[in-house]
């Protein structure tokens, strides 16, 4: 407990009544903290540092002041607890912080309750997966126990005990700074820990195929050898190397959506913060697959009833297998994104256009695929080694 004077304080001599105040030290300095309790001074018991039985709403007005030297004194319990240094600065924003949750997790109920209407389904449900991991190592997670050095042991955890990548892991933080940050601005913490802490996310690993697989690839689909669920599994991931989708994208993609030369869509995960159009030529490749997949139909969804995700990505893995494929890399179906884009930038070396093409609202996004244009830098300086000097 640390030591409160209670005193009743007038602001002009001639006044007959005055306000409640409590004074107290905060690292040897000291702090006059006001009540906005008002008493007349005839009321004011000195002795006993309360409001006298003759004020009419003395009970009321004492029990009020009392709950404030309660909050003060917690306020300082929790730091001590925590064994961290408490400043005027912080001593202000912890007791003018709202209470109205027990952990982090009432608020995030709270929160995103307000945000369905503006995200998509699939984000929310991603978010709810996070936050699943969340409670799993700590069900009673209250803000002050998120500090940096928190962040540091819940992002390890995500990779030893999850067993996620670091990309996976990378995301999962991600959408807790979304949450970390709203409870930080909302007054619930006095620190935000995101503040600087970063982690880098490892995008160079794509896998994607070269022109060369790609080839080998399309063969096998062209002779039509496969089983229907190999088969229908291929023909998306054909697909996704000709259009530059991301899988969602893909699947909820229109005839109505395609014209002569090129298609337009929105992008469903960033529908809300880049509703800009997207737009994208349509290739002779990319044309036939199209027809192959929906023969005279003229509306409606380009893809009807396919399997899971996950389970074409089994399938996938199945056909790289193969005695006629043999790719020995880890390709999903996003792996048929990056094969388009390293194959466009590879081509054409028009790093601008394939920002666009994908959607990135940053050259930097875009920026995963210049190791192509390296490459084309080496096989360029090769021409001069025709030269005999």
């Amino acid at each position: 407990m640390i030591t409160l004077k209670i005193y009743l304080r007038s602001y002009k001599p001639e006044a007959i009544d005055g306000i409640v105040w409590i004074s107290f030290y905060i690292d040897r300095k000291k702090v006059n903290f006001s009540t906005d309790i008002k008493t007349l001074k005839k009321n004011w018991n000195e002795k006993k540092s309360c409001i006298a039985t003759t004020d009419k709403d003395h009970k009321d007005k004492n029990l009020i002041i009392e709950t404030i030297c309660s909050r003060i004194n917690n306020v300082f319990v929790k730091y001590r607890l925590k064994d961290r240094k408490l400043t005027r600065e912080a001593f202000k924003r912890a007791y003018n912080r709202p209470d109205d949750f027990d952990t982090i997790f009432d608020f995030i109920k709270a929160y995103s309750s307000r945000l369905n209407f503006k995200n998509e389904l699939s984000t929310m449900q991603t978010h709810k997966k996070v936050i699943l991991k969340l409670k799993q190592f700590n069900p009673l997670l209250h803000f002050d126990d998120i500090t940096k050095e928190w962040l540091d042991e819940y992002y390890l955890n995500l990779i030893k005990e999850h067993k996620n990548c670091q990309n996976t892991a990378y995301k999962d933080m991600s959408t807790l700074r979304k949450y970390v940050n709203a409870a930080f601005k909302a007054g619930y913490m006095d620190e935000n820990p995101f503040a600087d802490w970063a982690i880098k996310r490892t995008t160079s690993n794509y896998s994607y195929l070269t022109e060369e697989e790609l080839k080998r690839v399309i063969t096998v689909y062209k002779k039509g050898h496969l089983n229907p669920n190999h088969y229908r599994t291929l023909e998306f991931f054909l697909f996704m190397c000709f259009s530059s989708l991301h899988v969602s994208d893909a699947l909820s993609l229109t005839l109505e959506q395609f014209n002569k030369d090129t298609f337009i869509y929105y992008r469903i995960k960033n529908k809300n913060k880049k509703p800009e159009p997207i737009l994208v030529p349509v290739s002779d490749s990319l044309r036939q697959i199209i027809v192959n997949i929906v023969g005279n139909r003229k509306q409606g969804k380009i893809f009807e009833k396919l399997p899971a995700e996950q389970t074409m990505n089994g399938y996938l893995k199945e056909i790289m297998k193969m005695e006629n494929v043999k790719i020995a890399k880890n390709i999903s179906h996003k792996s048929g994104r990056h094969t388009f884009a390293t194959y466009y930038l590879a081509k054409s070396k028009d790093l601008s256009s394939l920002k666009e093409i994908l959607g990135h609202s940053d050259v930097r996004e875009t920026l995963i695929y210049a190791h192509v244009l390296e490459e084309s830098k080496q096989e360029g300086i090769k021409n001069f080694n025709t030269f005999e000097l």
